[in-house]
């Protein structure tokens, strides 16, 4: 990940002190600016595009929520720090990533930071794929799949997908199994199928895609079905009507 430039709006210089100190035992941060009342904090997020803010509640005579209102969106990372728990609600209006009570320590603190990092990865994965889209758009075709953003518990995974082996649908998701784990990813199997190389992965029934080397053996079964082994041992049916999907050096002759 890049560089993540960084903004203090905080008007107790112990406080942004602190907040430095922590940072530095994390690479990749780089404080690009400091700010002690509103209109500091408002020059801050105009002239220095910092990437995330970690910004008080309480600056003076005016507040954090004043440094947003006046510099108006779109906004860096939002982080929150304040000894008053009762903001925490209108914080969140402002679509804050996290909310520091004071006092916190350097636990507390890298949890922040590890949102920031998924929230971050996410921002990128999204931008790449609507460059995809964009390119895609442009050429006149659908732009191939290269990763899966998967959320889980606060966190975004990232999965190329040279890791992944099949896709499995499940409802409204679609189950994505790598050698290690399996994912759940919000999508159709239809649609991903369309984002897929079709030379890559085999469509092998309704509810099933396989990537063609992960498959190890196709043996005949009842009614024109083939049975596949797949190379971490499980098996799968292929449906007879996918049947021509195979390549057709794997057909029966």
């Amino acid at each position: 990940m890049a560089e993540i430039r960084v903004a203090i709006v905080e008007d107790e210089p112990p406080a942004r002190a602190k907040l430095k100190r922590m940072l530095a035992d994390h690479a990749g941060y780089r404080v690009v600016a400091e700010a002690d009342d509103v209109a500091g904090g408002v020059a801050a997020l105009r002239a220095d595009a910092p990437d995330l803010v970690f910004l008080d509640i309480r600056l003076g005579a005016g507040s954090g929520f004043d440094v947003l209102t006046r510099a108006a969106p779109p906004y860096p990372l939002i982080v929150f720090t304040t000894a008053y728990h009762e903001h925490a609600i209108r914080a969140f209006e402002f679509a804050a990533l996290d909310y520091l009570l004071k006092p916190f320590d350097r636990e507390r603190f890298a949890r922040t930071l590890e949102r920031v990092c998924a929230r971050l990865a996410e921002r990128d994965s999204d931008a790449d794929e609507e460059r995809l889209r964009r390119l895609g758009r442009e050429l006149g075709a659908t732009p191939r799949l290269c990763r899966f953003v998967v959320h889980e518990r606060g966190r975004s995974l990232i999965v190329p997908i040279g890791e992944v082996s099949r896709l499995s649908a499940a409802g409204n998701y679609v189950e994505v199994h790598t050698p290690q784990r399996r994912h759940l990813v919000r999508a159709t199997l239809s649609r991903l199928a369309q984002r897929l190389d079709p030379a890559e992965f085999l469509r092998v029934h309704r509810s099933h895609l396989v990537r063609a080397s992960a498959i190890a053996e196709v043996a005949p079964w009842a009614h024109g079905d083939l049975r596949l082994t797949l190379r971490d041992g499980s098996e799968l049916m292929l449906s007879r009507r996918y049947r021509n999907l195979l390549p057709e050096d794997w057909r029966e002759r």
